[in-house]
């Protein structure tokens, strides 16, 4: 009897590809989208820059767990400098996170091919997102991946797949694609203000004439004013005027001040869509030094712990067998995105040593300092009168 997935109704679902059927159409605004122009867009090259990184930069670790509840770093398990140093040859850990988080922010999926060697983990090399097909095939998925024309087919086991949000468990939705009008409106507006500072006319307002001009004389006038300063390198030129013209200066204009806004907007929208503070893409206009406190501390709970329990699970999922989940676990180290300043963080080192729950050499591992024991100094551990 064959197992069959209770959200798949015919046999033409059974096969995803993630190549974006809508990369490179034209968007609602006019413009065409794809990977290339999405990147392009400042707002959105910020985000992933922020997450990537983010999550690149904290500390993957291996961990084994003791019957006493107690766990330690699991340095002696192959998997550990895998996943902490070089995943391959050719990567450091930092490295690939930033590449497979990347790819999560566009393409809604991230794989690695698993090298093994005896059964055990010895490398991981990551897959273009656009190249795999999945399959499923009973209760397994297979996944195919083209390269030069070749196609090679993996076993669920040898790939760690992890996906963003998903409406069927098997793929995860791509931003590129539910999200292509919002990033065309931003790549419209920006090269319209591009184009539009390129052929401004500065400075801006109107030239007065005392006398009345034909058809001609007006068609001179323009064609004069625009020679001498519209273009690059020409705006805010000193303007000369002669035959009684008068020059009067509007300002900016409505126009002006809605392509001002609708570009703030789209810094926004784009903000929102990928959950990053605005602080953090270098808009500062709604921030104070109090608020980009919180606003920190709230990036790490709503924008970076859902990724690192993504990336977490699916590594204990594919990367430990049954036998090795009951003894490791793998974490993320997040302690130094809480770090308070100084001040604050030795006010609650010393409620943690008065209540008895913190010794002197556990604050020092928190401070990246040896053990008092290794300096030739007496632990004082739970004493309080030190």
């Amino acid at each position: 009897m064959k197992f069959r997935l209770p959200f798949l109704k015919n046999k033409e679902e059974r096969s995803w590809a993630n190549l974006d059927a809508f990369e490179g159409r034209e968007t609602s605004s006019g413009i065409n989208i794809n990977e290339s122009t999405v990147l392009g867009i400042p707002a959105v090259y910020a985000c992933i820059r922020v997450l990537s990184e983010a999550i690149a930069s904290l500390p993957l670790l291996v961990y084994e767990r003791f019957p006493d509840g107690d766990k330690e770093r699991a340095r002696n398990f192959s998997l550990y400098k895998i996943l902490h140093d070089a995943p391959n040859p050719l990567q450091t850990s930092f490295e690939l996170r930033e590449l497979l988080v990347g790819h999560l922010c566009l393409r809604g999926n991230s794989y690695c091919f698993i090298e093994r060697e005896n059964g055990e983990v010895v490398g991981l090399w990551p897959l273009h997102p656009d190249k795999v097909t999945v399959e499923v095939q009973g209760r397994e998925l297979i996944y195919k991946h083209q390269n030069d024309g070749v196609e090679k087919v993996y076993p669920m086991s040898d790939i760690l797949h992890i996906r963003g949000l998903s409406s069927d468990g098997i793929i995860g939705y791509s931003p590129l694609t539910l999200l292509r009008d919002s990033f065309g409106h931003a790549k419209a507006v920006s090269e319209y203000s591009s184009s539009y500072f390129k052929n401004d006319a500065s400075p801006g307002g109107l030239l007065i004439s005392p006398n009345s001009l034909n058809a001609q004389s007006m068609s001179n006038l323009r064609k004069a004013w625009e020679q001498g300063h519209s273009g690059k390198g020409k705006h805010h030129r000193v303007a000369i005027m002669d035959s009684g013209l008068e020059w009067k200066s509007i300002g900016i204009s409505p126009q002006d001040s809605q392509l001002i806004e609708s570009q703030k907007f789209s810094v926004v929208e784009i903000a929102r869509v990928f959950r990053v503070p605005l602080n953090l893409i270098q808009d500062h206009e709604r921030s104070t030094y109090s608020n980009v406190v919180e606003q920190n501390r709230s990036f790490l709970v709503h924008s970076l712990q859902p990724w690192l329990t993504r990336i977490e699970q699916a590594m204990m999922k594919s990367l430990l067998t049954e036998s090795e989940k009951q003894k490791y676990f793998i974490e993320h180290l997040t302690a130094n995105f809480l770090r308070a300043d100084t001040r604050e963080r030795y006010e609650s080192y010393k409620i943690g040593i008065d209540a008895g729950f913190l010794t002197v050499d556990e604050i020092r591992q928190l401070e990246n300092m040896n053990k008092l024991e290794k300096e030739g100094r007496v632990n004082y551990g739970k004493d309080k009168n030190l």
